[in-house]
Order: structure tokens, then C-alpha cells, then sequence
């Protein structure tokens, strides 16, 4: 006698579990990407906080803080702020505070993307991190501190 049992999967059921499969994948990668968005943010305020820190210092041995331009070979300061310039998601830059010099105030700048970092990172929400000597912090967005 033979046996006509069927074995597999019909059309119809691979569609739907690929279907199944595509819809949790669009779902996970949403929360992935915003994770992701919440890091690099972190990344770019750690950072200026880190310059900042060393900005203080420089200011306690040369009574004046320094102002950098990210790429800058000529600066002790770090200006991306990642583990390398390529990767790192923020240049970092330092001038003086608007309207005063570099003997009273310095405002340290992260600026999303660039040609001297990751070109490919961007940040609508928040654009540009920033923090000065004088307590201040903001963003170009809200509630981005």
C-alpha cells in the first residue's frame, strides 16, 4: 500500500510566517534605531563634558581657555567623540561664550555628522549638543539634555 501523506509546508503558510517574520522585524527595528539614536546622543553629551573638563583644567595652569575647531591636529583636546573620528557620531568644537573672550568663558559644541566624522549620522531632533563654563547646556531641539 502506499502512503499519500504530505510532508512540508504549503505556499500559503511560508507567506504568512515569512509575513509574521517581516512584521516583528520592522517592529524590533523602530525600537533598535531609537536606542541607538538615545546612545549616540549620550555619546555627544559625554563628550562635551569631558572637553569641558578639560577645558577647566586648562584654565586653572593658563588662566584662559582654548578654542578648537574639530580636525584640529594642533590641540591636546579631543574634537570627536567617539572612539575614533570615523566612527564617532559628533565633532567637537570650543570658542568663546557670545560677547566675552576666552579669559571668562568657553562653549563647547557637538555637532551631529560631518565630513570629519560619521557623515552618515543625523540628529533632526536635537541638531547640535552644546555646554559652557558657566553651567550652561542645550540643544538646537527640546529636551535633549
Amino acid at each position: 500500500m502506499i502512503s499519500l501523506t504530505k510532508r512540508g509546508f504549503t505556499l500559503i503558510e511560508l507567506t504568512v510566517a515569512i509575513a509574521i517574520i517581516g512584521i516583528l522585524a520592522t517592529l524590533g527595528w523602530s525600537g533598535y534605531s531609537q536606542h541607538m539614536l538615545k546612545a549616540r546622543r549620550a555619546e555627544g553629551r559625554a563628550a562635551v563634558l569631558q572637553v569641558l573638563l578639560q577645558q577647566e583644567r586648562q584654565f586653572s595652569y593658563r588662566h584662559s581657555y582654548h578654542a578648537f575647531a574639530p580636525g584640529a591636529a594642533q590641540t591636546e583636546f579631543k574634537w570627536y567623540s567617539g572612539d575614533r573620528p570615523e566612527t564617532s557620531a559628533y565633532s567637537i568644537a570650543a570658542q568663546a561664550c557670545d560677547g566675552e573672550d576666552l579669559r571668562s568663558c568657553v562653549r563647547v559644541t557637538a555637532t551631529p555628522g560631518g565630513a570629519l566624522v560619521n557623515a552618515a549620522y543625523r540628529d533632526e531632533q536635537c541638531g547640535a549638543l552644546y555646554a559652557d563654563s558657566r553651567g550652561r547646556r542645550g540643544a538646537d531641539g527640546n529636551d535633549c539634555w
